[in-house]
């Protein structure tokens, strides 16, 4: 049997056969002592960490927490009902939006029916023949400027022009 090292691992060959781990003793690790004795200056500084740990909780870093877990709780809360109104006042808004087109389109409606049914050839008929309408002749046309679009407000009764 010859053993072989390759890399800190051990073969062996047994005769003409393929070469095999050679078994190893397991290795134990020693237990290791969790409270060593520390130097003076190290003895210090643990005493602090352990100190801060114990003022790290005290009663009013306690109430502290709870007001602040409980302010941000209310502020999520908040701001969840917020997003919720904005969501409704959205649908609302849409819906009301949706009813005015429909409000539009049947008042372009009834306004194209009632443009379709005056028949001014009808209505001159009636104001030459039946009220004795007469169109106006040279000089009695008084023209005017608007200074509003809309509409004209009279103030005083227009004069005669003869």
């Amino acid at each position: 049997m010859r053993e072989y090292r390759q890399r800190n691992i051990r073969y062996y060959t047994d005769g003409t056969a393929a070469r095999k781990l050679a078994e190893q003793p397991q290795y134990i690790r020693p237990e290791r002592t969790y409270e060593e004795e520390l130097p003076g200056y190290a003895k210090v500084r643990k005493a602090k960490q352990q100190r801060g740990l114990k003022l790290a909780m005290n009663p009013a870093f306690a109430v502290f927490l709870t007001f602040s877990v409980a302010a941000t709780l209310g502020a999520c809360t908040l701001m969840l009902s917020m997003q919720a109104k904005v969501a409704n006042q959205s649908d609302s808004i849409s819906m009301l939006q949706s009813e005015i087109e429909a409000l539009t389109d049947d008042n372009n409606a009834y306004e194209a029916k009632i443009n379709s049914s005056v028949n001014l050839e009808q209505i001159r008929d009636i104001a030459v023949n039946q009220l004795g309408m007469v169109y106006p002749v040279e000089g009695q046309v008084v023209y005017y400027n608007l200074t509003e679009a809309d509409y004209v407000r009279q103030f005083h009764e227009v004069p005669d022009v003869q």
